[in-house]
């Protein structure tokens, strides 16, 4: 009987035969070369021969397998790869989303609640907002839960430069060091997830620095102001702004300089979402990314009906693929531009994308609050109707 030895070329460790890694050898050399070109590609500093070198190998190794599976699907409209986050874990990946908005219903109306709007009523396809300077530079949330603070903070940032009333920034940092969230409401706060509408309605009650005042550091960092606004929005605000509709700045809110509210939009509705992207800017969505890591390319298409929302990101426009005869939404994530297409995905969306409707069964984990309820509704690829917000930022004229 021949001994056996164990040989990392795969994310286990498998027991082969002398025999068997002789036949092995050519197909480990072959992964340690992808490995190689791989690491040098996106610039990772792993030692070759340390622990953390083979452990980024079986993680790369298992992505390189499912991106291998994942093109082989007939008809397929997209392609994967092994982008930069091939050689993450399974939990690395999940910390990376860390989005997490509100599962519950509101009572608030406003002009975009209030309408129903036809998909006639918006143009086929709009792209406009691509061109803005401020989304030019694709951000990278590193390994901090961070993305519901760098979406809220790249949303207000191209509404400042949309409407104009404000040229200024709005620092990721400090929303993510700031923001209180106090009821969980899909995690702990800072790196440990919180959502989009919480970090709205701090900027509107709060002067918010720029970012080059407080840069980005994708660690939970330190809150240096305490305004006496800060415990009682801390106390009140969380389930408060979970409702859909309009939610108004106070007349003495630091916000109303620029901005004169925010507003969620109606769940699990497609035309009031291309109409806020139509007529305001571009919108945060929230959406189950769990299986977007080997994204590279094309129209992504591989959501289940039900989802588990747990990432937030930035919608900028809407098109049509014409070689693929397919409708998308058009995502700038944050991820950093290696990522996808240039750190953006385009997502499959159909105009009856209110009936593609499945359930979100641990909204503990994504959308929910302390309190919540057990399970939500969600409609659209990965659930995009379901939890989306816009600010309302003012002209300079209305000011």
């Amino acid at each position: 009987m021949y001994p056996y030895i164990y040989l990392a070329i795969a994310p286990l460790l498998l027991p082969v035969s002398g025999l068997e890694v002789r036949q092995l050898r050519p197909a480990h050399q072959a992964l340690e070369q992808q490995f190689a070109e791989y690491v040098h590609r996106y610039q990772k500093e792993y030692v070759k021969g340390t622990e953390e070198y083979h452990r980024r190998l079986a993680h790369y190794s298992r992505s390189a397998a499912e991106v291998e599976r994942l093109n082989q699907r007939p008809g397929r409209l997209w392609t994967a790869g092994t982008g930069p986050l091939a050689d993450r874990s399974e939990e690395e990946l999940q910390s990376m989303r860390g989005w997490f908005g509100f599962a519950r219903r509101g009572h608030f109306t406003s002009a975009l609640t209030q309408v129903s709007s036809d998909p006639a009523d918006t143009p086929e396809e709009f792209l406009n907002w691509t061109s803005l300077r401020s989304l030019a530079a694709v951000r990278d949330q590193g390994g901090c839960g961070s993305c519901w603070a760098v979406t809220a903070s790249t949303v207000l940032d191209s509404h400042a430069e949309i409407y104009k009333s404000t040229q200024r920034s709005f620092s990721a940092q400090e929303l993510v060091s700031c923001v209180p969230n106090v009821k969980k409401c899909g995690g702990t706060g800072k790196c440990g997830g919180a959502t989009v509408e919480l970090a709205f309605q701090y900027a509107m009650e709060h002067p918010v620095q720029t970012a080059a005042d407080m840069p980005y550091e994708g660690s939970d960092g330190t809150c240096e102001k305490h305004p006496p606004s800060l415990m009682q929005l801390s106390k009140s605000a969380d389930f408060d702004v979970a409702a859909v509709g309009f939610h108004a700045a106070n007349s003495d809110a630091p916000g109303m300089k620029y901005m004169s509210g925010w507003e969620r939009l109606p769940e699990n509705a497609y035309s009031p979402l291309l109409l806020a992207i139509y007529e305001r800017g571009p919108v945060a969505v929230s959406v189950d990314a769990s299986k977007w890591s080997s994204y590279e390319s094309g129209i992504f298409d591989s959501c289940d009906e039900d989802n588990i929302i747990n990432h937030a990101v930035t919608l900028v426009g809407y098109g049509k693929d014409k070689k693929l005869n397919a409708n998308f939404y058009l995502i700038q994530n944050s991820w950093g531009p290696s990522w996808g297409e240039d750190g953006q995905i385009r997502l499959l969306r159909r105009d009856e994308d209110d009936k593609y409707c499945g359930i979100d069964r641990q909204p503990q984990e994504g959308t929910g609050c302390e309190g919540g309820p057990t399970e939500v509704r969600v409609c659209g690829m990965c659930g995009i109707l379901y939890d989306n917000a816009v600010p309302h930022f003012r002209h300079p004229r209305a000011n």
